[in-house]
């Protein structure tokens, strides 16, 4: 897996990390909407040729998830 997505932690104070079968979900933690959506738009703005960002957004202004799928063949995971 690239770079990026070995770069994201499981104990992080703006989201919480699951891995499903596409790839890994960043969900946006209660009370972290700034520090999440901040976040996000590094993502969406800045997009990286090993992955591919899927935001969802929250009704007003926000992101409550991404999903984070990976351009290559590897298994999804983190350090």
């Amino acid at each position: 897996m690239g770079r990026l997505l070995d770069r994201l932690k499981r104990d992080h104070p703006a989201y919480r990390l699951e891995t499903n079968e596409d790839g890994l979900t960043l969900i946006r933690r209660d009370g972290r909407h700034e520090a999440f959506n901040s976040l996000a738009r590094q993502f969406i703005n800045k997009p990286d040729a090993e992955v591919l960002v899927l935001p969802s957004p929250d009704g007003t202004s926000g992101y409550d998830r991404l999903l984070l799928v990976p351009l290559d063949d590897a298994d999804p995971g983190t350090t």
